[in-house]
């Protein structure tokens, strides 16, 4: 007597909003190829990210690498875009963790929250992984055609994430300007060149000194604009909140 043998059970991968499996897996060995640039950045830096490299970090064979980017500016080009849309996405997470005041000067302590998360921002890997490319576009003119509208849209959309976030801040666009070349070339000094003495205790004196001279710019911008009294009654405000 013979067992019917019963047909074999297809499994079949579910279809993605995106297209079909075999779409959604050429989307992730993309992605997984353009993080893998990223950490090179970090990693080598930008002269010694190779395709090589990126498709040994990956872990993708080189015909993989070579079907998605044909060439090493080609990925790097890929990259950049890719940088700089996670760079906005990042710093529009991080700041929506700040308890600013939206309707009133901020405070010294929300000030030095500010720091404190812009100091973060500023130390993570997307940000080595944009400045390293900045320096090769600095010699390289076409990778510079790609990063120049880049930097503006990112530093763009920083700014629509701000004044979204703090309206008041848009009242003082002068004094915002200035203490956000100053804050932002601060931050982006310490992540770029890090010394090995200024983190901790003297890392946090740093921020607060940048905290405190935020808060006067703020103060006297506010005075300017609305007087003297005016500003006496929201620092009275403050300390009662």
């Amino acid at each position: 007597m013979t067992t019917q043998q019963r047909p074999r059970k297809v499994v079949r991968r579910p279809r993605t909003s995106t297209g079909t499996w075999q779409a959604e897996k050429s989307h992730l060995t993309r992605m997984q190829i353009l993080e893998a640039t990223m950490q090179c950045l970090v990693d080598l830096g930008y002269a010694q990210t190779t395709t090589e490299k990126i498709a040994l970090q990956a872990g993708v064979s080189r015909g993989a690498m070579t079907h998605h980017f044909k060439s090493r500016a080609e990925v790097l080009a890929a990259a950049a875009a890719y940088i700089t849309e996670r760079r906005a996405v990042e710093y529009d997470a991080a700041i929506k963790g700040i308890s600013l005041p939206v309707e009133a000067l901020p405070t010294l302590e929300s000030m030095r929250e500010t720091m404190v998360v812009l100091q973060k921002y500023y130390a993570s890997p997307s940000f080595i992984a944009l400045h390293e490319l900045l320096r090769g576009a600095r010699t390289d003119k076409e990778l510079m055609q790609i990063m120049a509208p880049l930097e503006e849209r990112l530093d763009q959309s920083i700014s629509e994430s701000i004044a979204k976030r703090f309206p008041v801040w848009t009242e003082f666009p002068e004094t915002s300007e200035l203490l956000r070349d100053l804050i932002l070339s601060s931050m982006q000094g310490i992540a770029i060149d890090p010394v090995h003495f200024l983190e901790g205790e003297r890392l946090q004196r740093f921020l607060d000194l940048l905290a405190s001279v935020a808060m006067n710019e703020f103060e006297k911008a506010y005075e300017r604009a609305h007087g003297a009294k005016s500003l006496e009654k929201t620092r009275l405000v403050r300390g009662a909140a």
